[in-house]
């Protein structure tokens, strides 16, 4: 909440008295009024836009289809609180004429991130490291960002004070397609959760 104050002085009132030659000035008086702004806080959000990867043709080996997401996240909230961004899949389901069975949740992975851009609000702090996290940054700036998405996946981060803003990051991603896959498509979903404190 911010407060300024305001004061309103009255006008001294002079009064002279010719006779005696004896100025009189009487006292001011103070009225101390205020204005108040609440501010309340916003949300966290975080989305990813749906992603299609490229066709294959059917094949009797394993076949690795490659593609980027694109994260955005924005801390509203007014807190300074921190937060981070995970991703998670399930299984991707069959559907189609030929009797195709799903495609397990462990075979789509994050291959890896890239670098964080900030379109508004607080600037990105590039100092921060795993141990102490400024950002907002990759989740883990030592080994990267990577591994199978079926756990949840920590893939950015803001430490206390940092990230109140609107935040964009790419995520490359491979799904292996098992030999032998009927044709159809198979469809997967996607759950991105953003939480408080880092």
């Amino acid at each position: 909440m911010f407060r300024f104050s305001t004061r309103k002085t009255a006008a001294a009132l002079a009064v002279a008295t010719l006779t005696t030659g004896v100025l009189f000035v009487a006292p001011s008086a103070f009225a101390a009024d205020s204005v108040s702004q609440s501010v309340t806080g916003g949300s966290l959000t975080a989305t990813v836009a749906d992603l299609g990867l490229a066709p294959v043709v059917t094949a009797h080996t394993d076949q690795v289809a490659t593609g980027t997401m694109t994260l955005s996240a924005d801390d509203s909230t007014g807190t300074g609180a921190g937060w981070n961004v995970t991703e998670q899949v399930s299984d991707f389901i069959y559907s189609g004429p030929a009797g195709g069975t799903n495609i397990p949740a462990t075979a789509f992975s994050i291959t890896s991130v890239g670098a964080v851009t900030s379109s508004a609000g607080q600037a990105i702090d590039v100092a921060g490291t795993d141990a102490v996290p400024t950002g907002p940054q990759s989740a883990n700036i030592t080994t990267g960002v990577s591994g199978s998405l079926a756990t949840a996946v920590k893939v950015i981060t803001a430490g206390a004070n940092y990230g109140s803003g609107t935040y964009s990051q790419p995520i490359n991603v491979a799904l292996t397609i098992p030999a032998d896959s009927r044709v159809g498509t198979y469809t997967g979903t996607l759950t991105t959760s953003m939480t408080a404190a880092p």
